[in-house]
């Protein structure tokens, strides 16, 4: 948690705060100080404290000061109190870095109060002119205001935990955005498929704002972002004319068990062809603040529902049941859409024991190995992966054993790995209560007849349905 202390006054104060109340960072606390309460925003997030005294004054401010701050910012309207809140701050603490809004054209050098090391100097001035001089004709845009300057450019740090680390850009889905170059050692590396991220790197992001917000948290926090970066909320679809209600009753079971583990996000529970007055009631009665119940009436085809449900409400992860998923129609809905869906069974999510992936391809393993760890962790599984080797020759996998298991030394995350000549659906058809996580390639959508007889262990998936699994898309372009 980055504790962050903002002296504050004035008409940019003001537009500052309401900026920070409207874009909520968690990992972030603020503790405010002006010397006008109206500046404060009306709706103040719950990391928001507030103080109303002269931040002039050593006194009362040497007791704010007491706290350990991460980061000042000084953004005043009267240059006497912006600087005397700046000596005041020093007094106590000569090393913290101080953001500090110039208005008046102050220069720091040498004989200057203002010469810091620790100092940024925000020059208001100079970016308001450099801004409009962005808007002349036949001159050229310098990178701090290119494009709309709404987020659709982004810089990203990539922090040693990231689930991004040591994965290559080919592997990682890019859906309305996408990583165009990364800053190494002062060195400019651009995009190709088999460049290599690696902690310390600046990725340069370009994309729609909504999608980078997420993907940015995705980089940045190291477990406990999945659904993100595919969407942001959880979406359940029921049928009645397809599934039993007593399969229906399970999956609203289980999905209230997984809307509790994803924490901070919204379920949305969309109910089509409803016959059963009872179940009915039952489902809308999960209505509240964070659960969205929706029954369609207009009996319209089930593509043009989910796909305009998935747009509306930013879905990240779509769950269903058994009697859904085994309809070769939805599979394909849910293959277009490039969304992970994960299939309830009767083994309940709260009877798991264990994440489990069959490895195949060394590239789709790649681009779900961060799903994979992010959701052991969330749902606090350990991982256990099986290679498949008919001829025992085990280090044909040996590139993708070691990226999993530089990712668990990261994470912190127990893995077992199980190295087999024999077929790895009879050994797990032994088993139960497990999650298997399968990529959601085209194999899935392939004819169950033609699967009996082929070695593939993708296309084998249904042999293990009993448990529940979750099928992560991949592509691989």
């Amino acid at each position: 948690m980055k504790k962050i202390l903002i002296i504050a006054d004035g008409i940019v104060a003001k537009h500052f705060l309401q900026r920070i109340s409207e874009t909520f960072i968690s990992t972030n606390e603020y503790t405010v100080v002006t010397l006008d309460r109206s500046i404060l925003p009306d709706k103040q997030p719950s990391n928001f404290i507030s103080y109303q005294f002269d931040p002039t004054s050593y006194i009362k401010l040497s007791k704010i000061l007491k706290r350990d701050f991460d980061d000042v910012f000084i953004i005043m309207k009267n240059r006497t109190d912006a600087e005397g809140s700046y000596q005041n701050i020093r007094r106590d603490n000569p090393v913290i870095r101080i953001t500090f809004f110039n208005r008046w054209d102050i220069e720091f050098s040498e004989e200057n109060l203002f010469n810091d090391q620790n100092l940024i100097n925000v020059n208001a001035n100079e970016l308001l002119a450099n801004r409009l001089y962005d808007f002349l004709p036949n001159v050229p845009v310098i990178a701090q205001n290119v494009g709309l300057g709404q987020g659709e450019i982004m810089e990203v740090l990539v922090p040693f935990g990231s689930a991004y680390v040591y994965r290559h850009i080919g592997t990682i889905i890019q859906n309305q955005w996408r990583i165009v170059a990364l800053y190494r050692g002062n060195q400019l590396l651009l995009s190709k498929p088999s460049l290599m991220i690696k902690p310390n790197d600046l990725l340069l992001l370009v994309g729609k704002p909504s999608v980078l917000e997420s993907v940015f948290k995705a980089i940045k926090q190291e477990l406990g972002q999945f659904p993100a970066p595919f969407g942001e909320n959880l979406y359940i679809y029921f049928d009645m004319g397809v599934e039993r209600p007593a399969c229906i009753l399970n999956c609203l079971e289980q999905v209230k068990y997984l809307h509790k583990r994803i924490k901070g996000r919204k379920l949305v529970v969309r109910i089509t062809h409803p016959s059963d007055i009872g179940l009915l009631e039952t489902i809308k009665g999960m209505d509240s603040e964070n659960v969205e119940c929706i029954v369609d009436f207009r009996n319209r085809k089930p593509e043009e529902i989910i796909a305009e449900d998935v747009e509306n409400y930013n879905i990240g992860l779509i769950v269903c049941g058994r009697d859904i998923f085994e309809e070769k129609r939805f599979k394909e809905i849910f293959y277009k859409l490039r969304k992970p869906v994960l299939q309830f069974s009767n083994v309940s999510l709260m009877q798991l024991k264990k994440l489990v992936l069959v490895l195949s391809d060394d590239k789709s393993m790649e681009v779900i190995s961060a799903t994979v760890f992010d959701v052991a962790s969330q749902l606090g599984l350990d991982i256990e992966l099986l290679d498949y080797e008919p001829d025992s020759d085990f280090e044909k996998k040996r590139f993708i054993l070691n990226h999993y298991e530089n990712l668990s030394s990261i994470f912190s995350k127990t893995l077992q790995i199980r190295q087999e000549n024999r077929n790895p659906i009879r050994e797990l058809a032994h088993e139960e209560s497990f999650l298997q996580i399968v990529p959601f390639t085209e194999k899935i959508l392939q004819n169950r007849f033609f699967s009996y007889f082929s070695t593939d262990v993708e296309k084998l998936y249904f042999k293990l349905s009993y448990n529940p699994q979750l099928f992560v898309p991949v592509d691989l372009e």
